[in-house]
């Protein structure tokens, strides 16, 4: 049997003969590295799971040999063999080595005779561990999107991870950043220079964000801000297709899970200082160490700052960040953790340019605004966490995350365009208006994750339940339109004053139990088995006259079960095949004839792909095929042309392939290639003329790359990297805007000016192509790229 995680039993006559032809007593064994450890006094079984995780080895022993025992506390710079023989100092327990294993045996007696053997299980094995910011590599060793650790080979579904050595090459400061390269996803515009992102995958949308795993909402099609920089983070985890087993409702495209950096025990410092075209300057601290002699108490704090125009005239931004974290060990394997994370942001955005009536888009210069002189949008976002863990005696984890978010939006002045381009005049108009948003989040989360024996195997299961309250004041006014032309904008237009006359008050509460067990039917063959149960209740008052829309709704959903299924065959020690089915459903507010709400929408996918950990897992690969429908969508009603029905169904099928890593010491790359074809199965013939999701490029690839050269060269690193697109169209009607494929190209050089400092200088768009990066309709909201630019960075630490 290949995988490390599963229990070996072997009878007690081939284990003698292991011990006596394949081990060494720890005398023999000082060739094995030091390691530093901080290991607490705990009973023994506790504290060898300890070891194993620290490091990086696998522990062999009958769970009666340590039973009742303690062992003392361990800390500094030892060896395996040193530490082992202190936690099993008196305990009448010896060890000996094979290879990463280490076995734990009962002392030979003072006779000399070697003791009897009982069977041996593996009750303790160093996971992969999940943090990114030491490793310097691009391949995750573990993610946490589906509750404990697991590595990606164990998970039947597509994850990419996003490590903080990636995010810290390519100077990705948010999500919005992030997401563009990462395999499969679009990132849909909704403002220059602004702090609203849309995310897409699989031609779908990623509706929900979980920080941490617990879930929040995310700016895609809730017109809420794209969250905090990524100053704060250690990783960004991607998964795509349905994730309704952890999500509970929401689209079928996928999550992600944002993972926040912890308090280190040791002492810690960094910093980056960074400078690029359009006046952008970003400056970052991060600070992290004991707070207490013993290391027991640990804290870390993150400040970071940025300020940036564009290349849109009038456009900028400020955004200070702030985060602090305290972690305590409370009790052996058990750490209470809390923190706090505020950021403000202050800019003004553009909302895009308009096009022509006939779909051909202006070809004006980039930096042309057609947005008020008075544009301006506030946000101020805080967010408080708290996060027991407790590590369990057998290798298992319990759980609990808590999570409080409040966004306010105080104010929101802006207009944009709103009417087609005149192509001899270039005359256009645009509408102002004012908003007022409020946002509050309480999220929870608590689960148990235990191995367990039956059948003589290892397995694993999961049982745990969320919670999560969404609460949304809006309110707005405005209307009014102003001409503008886009050849010659006059942005002084006079700023009406309005009062807050619409809005809508949303109330949304979902709460869950769910479960999951991997089953290890063979050697070779893991069973993937999961339920959940959730409750979903959605509570709306609408107050808009603008719209003449008066409502009162509520909407309730019981005990709606969504089902987990997949298959993990490991082919050989490198690669595993896999297969999956998942569900996830979306409440839906619309009603039909006989003024009833619409039963939810249904999304389902079925899966299948290859994963791989290659070059001693420094790399991770990954293809895979998928075929998704999304049933019971709103179209119109044949019989009654002014209400709906829910009879829509959309199909999303494609394939991807990924590698991420370090093939070579100082050699990172990130490649990712997708296709993804959308079509309307069912629906009103207008819905069928066109793609469904006209948002995704049918190809869809990107490459980064970094290595730093060898020998006396050592000190200069180079990089560079790709995105290709195919074209994209939106039908509006039946006049088709489109933007046909595009290709950009980054370059980045570095140099190390002393272990502790390193200078890079990088490009984005070298060439300086000139392209949409989304198109909308005559109106507005088509949006330029980028064009070419550079940022220098100053990294340090100490």
């Amino acid at each position: 049997m290949w995988s490390h995680r599963c229990n070996l039993t072997p009878a007690p006559l081939a284990l003698a003969a292991m011990l006596a032809l394949g081990t060494l007593p720890l005398a023999q064994a000082q060739t094995w590295p030091t390691v530093k450890l901080t290991i607490a006094a705990q009973p023994l079984g506790q504290a060898l799971n300890e070891l194993a995780r620290q490091a990086n080895l696998q522990l062999l022993f009958a769970p009666e040999l340590v039973a009742g025992k303690t062992a003392p506390a361990v800390s500094g710079t030892l060896s395996v063999a040193d530490s082992l023989e202190r936690l099993l100092a008196g305990s009448g327990l010896a060890a000996s080595i094979d290879g990463n294993s280490v076995i734990i045996r009962p002392a030979p007696a003072a006779t000399g005779k070697v003791a009897t053997l009982a069977e041996i299980t593996v009750s303790a094995r160093q996971d992969a561990n999940a943090e990114t910011e030491l490793t310097k590599s691009y391949a995750a060793q573990a993610v946490s999107i589906g509750k404990g650790q697991q590595s990606l080979r164990e998970i039947p579904q597509s994850v990419s991870v996003l490590t903080r050595q990636q995010l810290n090459d390519q100077n990705l400061l948010s999500l919005d950043d992030a997401m563009r390269g990462v395999t499969g996803i679009t990132v849909e515009a909704s403002s220059t220079g602004g702090n609203h992102g849309n995310f897409y995958s699989r031609g779908y949308a990623l509706d929900s964000v979980q920080v941490d795993g617990v879930m929040t909402p995310a700016s895609t099609g809730n017109d809420l801000s794209a969250g905090f920089g990524l100053a704060i983070y250690d990783r960004v985890e991607v998964l795509r297709g349905p994730a309704g087993l952890f999500q509970g409702a929401g689209d079928p495209g996928g999550t992600i899970n944002l993972v926040r950096k912890r308090a280190r025990d040791t002492f810690a410092a960094s910093g980056v200082l960074s400078a690029g075209s359009w006046d952008r300057y970003y400056a970052e601290a991060d600070v992290t160490g004991p707070l207490s002699a013993d290391g027991r108490v640990r804290g870390r704090l993150v400040a970071a700052y940025e300020h940036r125009r564009s290349f849109v005239d009038h456009v900028y931004a400020e955004k200070p960040l702030l985060y602090g974290t305290v972690a305590v060990d409370v009790a052996p394997g058990t750490v209470l953790t809390g923190g706090i994370t505020h950021q403000q942001y202050r800019g003004r955005p553009a909302f895009g340019l308009p096009a022509h009536e006939d779909g051909r888009l202006l070809d004006v210069p980039r930096s042309t605004y057609l947005d008020p002189a008075w544009n301006h949008i506030t946000e101020k976002v805080t967010e408080y966490f708290a996060e027991l863990d407790h590590k369990l005696d057998n290798g298992g984890q319990f759980k609990v995350t808590a999570l409080y978010r409040e966004q306010d939006e105080p104010s929101r002045n802006f207009g944009w365009s709103d009417c087609s381009a005149d192509p001899v005049t270039g005359d256009s108009c645009l509408i102002s208006w004012n908003y007022r948003s409020h946002w509050k989040t309480q999220g929870l989360d608590a689960y148990l994750a235990t191995p367990f024996q039956a059948f003589g195997r290892s397995h694993d299961l999961i049982v745990g339940a969320d919670y999560r309250q969404v609460h949304k004041n809006f309110r707005y006014g405005g209307g009014n339109n102003a001409p503008i032309n886009v050849f010659h904008p006059d942005n002084n237009v006079p700023q009406p004053s309005y009062t807050f006359s619409n809005g809508n008050d949303n109330r949304t509460k979902q709460f869950g139990l769910y479960a999951r067990t991997r089953l290890q039917a063979t050697d070779r063959l893991a069973v993937n088995l999961g339920g959940r149960l959730t409750h979903w209740d959605n509570h709306t008052v609408n107050r808009n006259a603008y719209f003449n829309q008066f409502t009162d709704v509520s909407n309730t959903i019981k005990a709606k079960f969504t089902p987990y299924a997949g298959l993990v065959y490991e082919l050989d020690r490198q690669l595993s095949a896999y297969g999956s089915y998942t569900r996830i459903f979306s409440p839906q507010s619309t009603t039909d004839a006989a003024g009833q709400t619409l039963k939810p929408r249904t999304g389902q996918q079925f899966e299948l792909g290859l994963k791989a950990e290659l070059f001693d897992k420094n790399v991770n690969a990954h293809a895979a095929l998928f075929r998704m429908e999304d049933e019971n969508r709103v179209m119109p009603d044949p019989a009654n042309p002014l209400f709906s029905i829910g009879a829509g169904k959309m199909r999303s099928q494609g394939m991807e392939a990924e590698l991420r890593g370090s093939p070579l010491p100082g050699w990172n790359i990130t490649s990712g290639y997708s296709y993804t074809s959308t079509r309307t199965l069912e629906g009103s013939d207008d819905q069928k003329a066109q793609l469904y999701t006209f948002i995704a490029p049918r190809h869809n690839f990107n490459v980064w790359t970094t290595y730093r050269l060898a020998g006396a060269l050592d000190k200069i690193s180079v990089g560079g990297g790709l995105r290709s697109v195919s074209s994209m169209y939106r039908l509006n009607g039946p006049v088709k805007f489109e933007q046909g494929p595009v290709t950009t190209v980054g370059l980045q050089a570095g140099y190390r000016l002393s272990p502790k400092l390193e200078l890079s200088l990088t490009v984005n768009n070298l060439f300086d192509k000139k392209y949409y990066t989304r198109v909308w309709a005559a109106y507005g909201s088509n949006f330029y790229g980028e064009p070419r630019n550079a940022m220098l960075t100053l990294r340090g630490q100490l």
